[in-house]
């Protein structure tokens, strides 16, 4: 007496591995039942030959697809009345058990998809410095010739970035969800400080420069460097060395770190003196009637680019950067 046909529903639980211990038991029950079936070979005898064989595995994979979505009623052999007419799970499981030319090994149960985030790409291709706020609050100024590619959602164990150039990071605070940055084989992480990476392309130096906080370098998940404010690691990426090294206490700041300078009406040129002094830099002005305009200012803590900002806007000029280069341009004054 044969075993009691298994519903389609059940099957197709079977097939996504989906089935309680006692529904399997009841499907491979049923499965067995067709193994000793002494009329198969005799009433199919094509079954043997291994092309036939081939076809209805071409077949099984097609309808195994098409019972995913849909349904639909078809017969095993169109126009054989003498054969079973099944819903498209049940015909899958059918072809494989009245046939009886594959031995039945229990479908692995469905891996979920890995979920990779989708990457935004910013990049900075002007001449100015650029500055972006991330989605968990972090900001990221850009120097020209950057590029930085984020996920738009952050993942809930980490917050990943890819960086090609030169950026400042100012990053919030998260203990939960280290911030890691990946230049090539160089990683940096932190879980919240500021500091600047700079790493462009084919540059035979990479360097990563702490102003405050903690930072974690490695190279391909070597041994990590651990950095604090005023120390930098310096990686040479032909040598895939990685060093490091401290700032002289008496150094000029860098780019981005704070400084404090107040101005009481004075010319932009005494300004960009000043700004020279400080950051070791150069100032240059594209029209020279900007040197006179006048301005009163108090620039308290403050980054270099947030300085050039403020003092374009005020004296309605334009700036571009490189390297330590940068030229003021604008109307100028009287």
């Amino acid at each position: 007496m044969e075993n009691r046909y298994p519903s389609p529903e059940l099957l197709e639980k079977y097939l996504a591995g989906r089935c309680s211990p006692e529904e399997a038991r009841q499907v491979e029950a049923w499965y067995d039942s067709f193994d000793n079936r002494p009329d198969l070979t005799e009433r199919h005898p094509e079954t043997q030959d291994p092309a036939y064989a081939r076809d209805r595995l071409q077949q099984l994979r097609q309808r195994i697809e098409e019972a995913a979505e849909h349904r639909p009623v078809r017969r095993l052999w169109p126009g054989n009345s003498g054969l079973w007419a099944l819903s498209g799970v049940a015909a899958v499981a059918a072809v494989v058990l009245v046939l009886g030319i594959w031995p039945f090994q229990p479908p692995q149960r469905a891996k979920r998809p890995v979920e990779v985030p989708a990457l935004a790409t910013l990049e900075n291709t002007g001449k100015t410095i650029r500055r972006h706020e991330l989605t968990d609050g972090s900001v990221v100024w850009l120097s020209p010739a950057t590029r930085l590619r984020y996920p738009r959602q952050f993942a809930a164990s980490v917050r990943a970035v890819q960086l090609e150039g030169e950026a400042f990071f100012e990053v919030r605070r998260d203990t939960a969800r280290p911030f890691v940055i990946q230049t090539g084989k160089l990683k940096t992480e932190v879980l919240g400080t500021t500091f600047n990476v700079r790493a462009y392309r084919n540059s035979p130096r990479f360097e990563v420069s702490v102003v405050t906080g903690k930072v974690a370098v490695s190279v391909a998940n070597e041994k990590k460097i651990l950095l604090t404010a005023r120390q930098q690691a310096v990686f040479n990426p032909q040598a895939e060395s990685l060093a490091k090294t401290g700032l002289p206490r008496l150094a000029k700041p860098k780019l981005w770190e704070p400084t404090t300078i107040a101005f009481e009406w004075a010319s932009l040129r005494q300004v960009a003196d000043a700004l020279e002094e400080t950051f070791g830099i150069q100032v240059h002005f594209r029209n020279p009637a900007l040197q006179h305009c006048k301005l009163r200012a108090d620039f308290t803590n403050l980054r270099l680019p947030v300085i050039l900002n403020i003092l374009c806007k005020t004296t309605d000029a334009s700036y571009t950067i490189n390297g330590r280069q940068i030229e003021l341009d604008g109307p100028g004054c009287p």
